[in-house]
């Protein structure tokens, strides 16, 4: 739909400041290529995880795999872009907990989503409601507060985040307009949002943390200590 591909253009004008400002050398995508328009350039490596139905250009590395046993050994990535796929996995604890595991040490996991409250969740009821075998977005999409709790849960410390995208169905000439207006009187009621949040080690405190970080629970131990299919050192 326009409301979908405006979405889309919203999030990669939004991508490219928070790569710039997070500076990774190593970025491991979950879900689709979104992002085609963002060559990773040669300063860093851009990993993509998926079922394989599309082949991204050259400049990307593409790995078919599941997000919730992603085949990669522990602390590979920087980064851990998750743009708009968490809703649809049937668990997404499993998910984070990956995304836990395969990152550095004070890395950083980006996860954009749908927001509930926004037009294209009601979009999603009423297509459901008509029973749309077309529409592709059937399960309902994670609250933002239910996806804090669980980066929470997953030794996660939240750094940042915003809503984005106000365009309403059939509005989408008033694109910018109801950006601006969005950002100030109606965040809550955006499309979608951004949430930034970094990996906490009980064995290393995060610079500014006054309080002693829990141990992690011992299923994490067992996990990271799984051999991987997939290592580091094959990208080159």
């Amino acid at each position: 739909s326009g409301a979908g591909r405006l979405l889309l253009d919203r999030a990669r004008d939004i991508l490219p400041r928070w790569i710039e400002r997070l500076q990774p050398e190593t970025v491991l995508q979950l879900g689709q290529p979104l992002f085609w328009g963002m060559p990773p350039g040669t300063e860093r490596t851009w990993v993509l995880l998926n079922d394989g139905a599309a082949l991204p250009p050259e400049a990307y590395l593409q790995v078919c795999g599941a997000c919730p046993d992603m085949p990669f050994a522990p602390m590979r990535f920087d980064l851990v872009i998750v743009p708009f796929c968490l809703s649809r996995m049937g668990d997404p604890e499993a998910v984070l907990d990956e995304c836990w595991r395969v990152l550095r040490p004070e890395g950083h996991v980006l996860i954009m989503d749908f927001n509930p409250g926004g037009s294209l969740s009601f979009m999603r009821r009423w297509r459901l409601w008509r029973r749309d075998r077309a529409w592709p977005w059937r399960r309902p999409f994670l609250p933002l507060g239910k996806l804090r709790t669980l980066l929470e849960n997953q030794d996660f410390i939240l750094k940042e985040g915003r809503y984005f995208q106000y365009t309403l169905p059939g509005l989408e000439k008033n694109a910018q307009w109801m950006e601006l207006v969005g950002d100030r009187w109606w965040p809550a009621g955006a499309n979608a949002y951004l949430l930034l949040a970094q990996r906490r080690d009980p064995e290393r405190p995060l610079v500014g943390l006054a309080t002693p970080v829990k141990m992690r629970r011992e299923r994490r131990k067992v996990s990271s200590e799984a051999p991987a299919a997939y290592d580091h050192s094959e990208l080159g």
